[in-house]
């Protein structure tokens, strides 16, 4: 029985493996799924979406984020072409249907090649991003 054991072990290590990697695939293009923490993503959004907070959304956007994701949140940016993994098309559903504190979460973590932003910008500013990033989704229907 104890020669069987090293051979159990790896068969069963091997099978857990397999199936961290599955779950960690996306359905339809292979992609690794990002997904926050249940706790991270019900933080609510403390910052009303009105034109102030969107407009300074926009200008912080601009600045840190559409090089990578491009001006329109499509995942174009001009530094797209030095990056190993294409930036995340911010206009699709998959980000639409993302709670606030999940977009949050990410923002404040990042994951390479996205940077952290929790010393880039302070909460607040991350939420007027949040904010300005919803706009982008639903420009992107039109």
């Amino acid at each position: 029985m104890k020669t069987r054991t090293p051979l159990l072990i790896a068969t069963v290590l091997g099978g857990a493996l397999a199936l961290a990697s599955a779950l960690a695939q996306d359905s339809k293009g292979g992609a690794d799924v990002w997904v926050a923490p249940a706790r991270a993503a019900k933080k609510k959004n403390p910052v009303a979406a009105d034109a102030a907070s969107i407009a300074k959304g926009k200008v912080l956007y601009v600045k840190e984020c559409a090089s990578c994701h491009g001006d329109t949140g499509k995942g174009d940016g001009s530094a797209v072409k030095d990056l190993e993994k294409k930036p995340e098309d911010l206009t699709l559903p998959k980000t639409l249907n993302q709670m606030d504190g999940a977009l949050l979460w990410k923002l404040t973590e990042g994951r390479k090649p996205m940077p952290s932003f929790d010393k880039t910008f302070s909460e607040e500013d991350r939420w007027h991003v949040i904010n300005y990033l919803r706009t982008l989704t639903s420009n992107s229907a039109k």
